[in-house]
């Protein structure tokens, strides 16, 4: 990140849990960022976020429905690290966050989940995914550990770095319910072991499978797998199909 304080308009909020969110755009990539940036925050409205507890991270200008980004530059190696920056830095300011992926979409309104310093889901029960992590200021050293790891190895992606730093201080971990983050792969164990309604699934609209797994049902299991309020979100952004493509 930077050197510049991208955050000295925050002001802390105590306990309150922070939405945050982090945008790490190439020139190749970013209107489509925005189109998930537009979706993300309309829906973190509708679901019952308030736009000041709502912290956007990104390296370009943007603004949409009282959400002002914070703009800075990233680590241009390890663009899914991005956000463990945007942890670190929003750590300094408040003292719990859900930072999450831009995919990672809230499907009903959750309060802060009990947890020690950190707490994850994971893909299969073994391997921490970090798409969606709740975080303590008093993990702030493991982000800082992360994050050093990430500079030293030179790593493109923060995944493997995370999940060693993790099991370092497992002690300090808490392994939540897959209900906090049910994406695609092992989707049918993890829908199936998930506390209900599923609070956050994830995925990419503009991915036909993905969309098919998660709102049409592809997996057979009975149950649409997002709320009618989500996918109501999701369609004003993107075209999306109606029924299962025919094989």
């Amino acid at each position: 990140m930077g050197s510049g304080n991208c955050y000295e308009e925050l002001q802390g909020e105590g306990g309150s849990m922070v939405n945050l969110l982090t945008a790490n755009a190439t020139k190749n990539n970013r209107d489509k960022i925005k189109v998930m940036l537009d979706a993300q925050i309309l829906n973190s409205l509708d679901v019952g976020w308030l736009p000041e507890n709502i912290l956007l991270v990104t390296n370009f200008d943007y603004e949409y429905m009282g959400v002002k980004a914070r703009k800075t530059e990233f680590n241009p190696q390890c663009l899914t690290g991005s956000k463990m920056y945007a942890v670190r830095y929003a750590l300094e300011y408040y003292d719990f966050l859900w930072s999450h992926d831009l995919d990672a979409w809230q499907n009903v309104w959750f309060d802060s989940p009990e947890i020690k310093d950190v707490g994850a889901t994971t893909y299969d029960n073994r391997k921490f995914n970090g798409g969606s992590i709740f975080w303590k200021v008093s993990a702030l050293d493991i982000v800082n550990e992360i994050i050093d790891t990430i500079e030293t190895e030179g790593a493109i992606r923060e995944e493997n770095v995370l999940n060693r730093v993790f099991k370092k201080h497992s002690d300090r971990v808490t392994k939540l319910n897959f209900t906090y983050n049910v994406g695609c792969s092992n989707y049918r164990g993890r829908w199936e072991e998930s506390f209900k309604p599923v609070k956050v699934v994830h995925f990419h609209p503009d991915n036909r499978l993905a969309w098919e797994t998660h709102a049409l049902d592809r997996c057979k299991l009975g149950v649409k797998g997002i709320s009618d309020r989500l996918e109501g979100i999701l369609r004003r952004n993107y075209k999306l199909a109606t029924e299962l493509k025919k094989k």
